[in-house]
């Protein structure tokens, strides 16, 4: 079955007075139908380029250098504004990092909900009945008498799990959720991740799951692709990942994951030094300033990609026999 999004070599460029930032380089991903697919890696790893890419929502400044999106075999990056504007929302939605901001504050959630569904052939009362169903399905409690209220009076979790609402009222075949537990705190982190397992139950698309959170990772995802510096650095299904990952760079983020210590400490485990200049990206491998399993041919080669099973594949010299 043909994957219902596909990311081959896609490199993107931000255009700035000091030179191009080298955002992204040679990136491949695919969203097998009906999957979930976490993306993780450290703050400016390119995750959400990446997804800002699919929905053609990328700053004034960006520049595709290569690669192509498929999203059901149609070619996003070619795709002309009215065909994108029938695909967003109605196919492709996207829950934002910030729920403070991600709705419109001078009109009612009802109101909101009613015209994302302007393209449906639907009487006020219908698409009422529909926004009302959905506030339900993610938990607002008395969906009915809220519904006329505006987003100040919802707290920040209440607003998340609105958006997640907004996106999903077109039941499109890709969610995409940039970060959706970034901006909240503990408890309330905890209950959009049950809402999110609750929605994998009767959700029929696919998602794409981006978060540093990777306990959020390993309870929702099928599939993982690990970024680093603008480049997947490895790629598998969720098990190999937390269990028998491969690359130097995954290892440091799974050992510094709170959830996966042993025994109390005050000092908290971190990745050394920092992250590359990306407008002087290194010759060799991009973690090899940082990595502590480093070969003599890290600094100077790039490593290939390889394979270790067919859903299994690492950027490391480590595991080239060449």
């Amino acid at each position: 079955m043909a994957p219902v999004l596909s990311v081959k070599n896609l490199s993107i460029d931000f255009l700035t007075s000091g030179g191009p930032v080298h955002a992204l380089r040679e990136v491949n991903l695919s969203v097998p139908q009906k999957s979930i697919v976490g993306i993780v890696g450290e703050s400016g790893s390119g995750k959400s380029t990446v997804v800002s890419a699919v929905m053609r929502l990328l700053a004034n400044n960006a520049e595709v250098r290569t690669g192509e999106i498929k999203f059901e075999g149609r070619d996003i990056l070619a795709m002309r504004e009215s065909e994108l504007r029938a695909v967003r929302g109605e196919e492709i939605a996207m829950v934002f990092q910030d729920p403070m901001t991600a709705q419109t504050p001078v009109l009612s959630i009802g109101q909101q909900m009613i015209d994302i569904q302007y393209r449906r052939s639907l009487s006020k009362k219908e698409k009422r009945q529909k926004a009302i169903d959905m506030l339900a399905r993610v938990g607002i409690p008395d969906a009915g008498e809220r519904m006329d209220q505006y987003p100040h009076q919802f707290s920040g979790g209440m607003r998340q799990r609105i958006s997640i609402a907004m996106s999903l009222m077109m039941n499109p075949k890709l969610l995409i959720a940039d970060e959706p537990t970034t901006a909240l705190d503990v408890t309330l982190e905890a209950q959009i991740i049950h809402l999110f397992r609750e929605l994998r139950k009767s959700f029929d698309g696919s998602i794409i799951v981006v978060s540093h959170n990777l306990g959020l990772i390993a309870e929702l995802c099928d599939e993982v692709v690990v970024m680093y510096a603008g480049e997947v650095v490895e790629r598998a299904t969720v098990d190999e990942i937390f269990n028998r990952a491969a690359h130097p760079y995954t290892q440091a983020l799974l050992d510094c994951d709170p959830a996966r210590l042993g025994e109390l400490t005050e000092k908290l485990p971190t990745i050394t030094g920092d992250v590359p200049d990306l407008q002087d990206i290194p010759a060799g491998c991009i973690f090899a300033s940082r990595c502590d399993q480093k070969l003599q041919r890290c600094a100077s080669k790039r490593p290939p990609v390889v394979t270790i099973t067919e859903a299994h594949d690492v950027r490391c010299h480590l595991l080239n026999n060449d």
